[in-house]
């Protein structure tokens, strides 16, 4: 168990989760750790209900070792400062308290005992000013972590700086939606002169990273290929991809000749049964690539069942970013990963 929930680095432990956290969302995108995985490395921290050294050591090394935007970078050590001070807060109380007692004790006696020096040496006792700022300074005395909010705020930028960095971000703000407002009236431009310019803003909004489920009507296809055995059919079928428009149910070209030459093969052996299988690149949401390949899945189901194949043949799942051919990190292996492939589950004797 201690094994998982720490790693040793350079003979130094660190909490295992929160590294886990940091190199898995770094893995999956080279841009800067976000907001999003600010709050879950924030969640971690407060799950045990104490900020332990180990834990603060880990903090300091990813934030030394890994790369955050602004907001994220704020939010993290914001919320660790103030959650800190609050959960110092009865720790502080109760050494405050317990000291003050055991002060209380000791200058009670000591005050007894300089009292009665006073009375027979002849001068007025210091006891009372002397006592009260011990007591002083022991209440005030700094936490464990006072000193973690401290070298936390070495982190700080200055008031200044602040003003400066949101002057900054506001002109920054107002650039953007001058640039937005540029941008709309001359799509609207575009859209007022031709048809053919309405198709160009959509396939642009689609590449900006627009998300839709809409299916686009494909037209009737026609059958490239017949197989004369069953063995050529299963492999056609295994080699089989049918490509996606980025973040759409649009098809390549060539998908309604792809699905026609497939519903042929399907009827032409009624004993082979397969698994039509959605899939995404991972450009997104891992939840929406996953309703997302399903859509895409079940599109292209329902065409093979429009052009005449049996339901009892056909079987559909979506299977999001998991089951990438390509890598992700380059435009071509995205193209790749964005498609509907097929997979021969099982093949009857009724089959020719």
């Amino acid at each position: 168990m201690a094994d998982s929930y720490y790693r040793t680095i350079s003979g130094k432990q660190y909490d295992n989760e929160l590294l886990e956290i940091a190199e898995k969302a770094t893995k999956r995108s080279k841009a800067p750790i976000g907001k999003n995985v600010a709050k879950t490395l924030f969640d971690a921290i407060k799950d045990g209900g104490d900020y332990t050294d180990v834990e603060k050591r880990t903090v300091k090394y990813i934030r030394d070792n890994f790369k955050f935007s602004p907001d994220a970078d704020e939010y993290l050590r914001s919320e660790i400062r103030k959650w800190a001070a609050k959960i110092s807060v009865p720790a502080a109380k109760k050494k405050s308290s317990t000291k003050a007692s055991t002060k209380k004790e000791s200058t009670t006696k000591r005050s007894s005992v300089r009292s009665a020096k006073s009375s027979d040496e002849g001068f007025t006792p210091y006891t009372e000013s002397y006592e009260f700022g011990e007591t002083s300074r022991d209440e005030v005395a700094p936490t464990p972590e006072y000193h973690e909010l401290v070298a936390l705020n070495k982190f700080q930028i200055t008031p200044k700086q602040n003003r400066i960095g949101r002057l900054i971000l506001l002109g920054l703000v107002l650039v953007f939606f001058i640039v937005l407002i540029i941008f709309g009236i001359r799509s609207c431009n575009r859209t007022s002169k031709s048809p053919q310019n309405v198709n160009q803003g959509s396939n642009v909004s689609t590449e900006m990273g627009s998300r839709s489920l809409e299916r686009v009507e494909l037209s009737q296809g026609k059958v490239s290929s017949r197989f004369e055995s069953r063995a050529s059919a299963i492999r056609y079928i295994n080699d089989l991809q049918i490509r996606f428009i980025k973040q759409s149910m649009q098809t390549e070209d060539v998908a309604a000749d792809k699905i026609a030459t497939l519903a042929e093969t399907l009827k032409a052996y009624p004993g082979i049964r397969i698994r039509v299988k959605g899939h995404t690149c991972f450009i997104g949401e891992m939840d929406e690539n996953k309703i997302l390949s399903d859509e895409r899945a079940k599109f292209i189901f329902d065409e093979l069942v429009k052009n005449g194949v049996s339901v009892t043949q056909l079987d559909y799942r979506g299977f999001g970013e998991t089951a990438e051919i390509e890598s992700n990190s380059t435009e071509a292996g995205r193209i790749k990963n964005r498609r509907v492939d097929f997979t021969v589950l099982s093949v009857t004797e009724s089959s020719n």
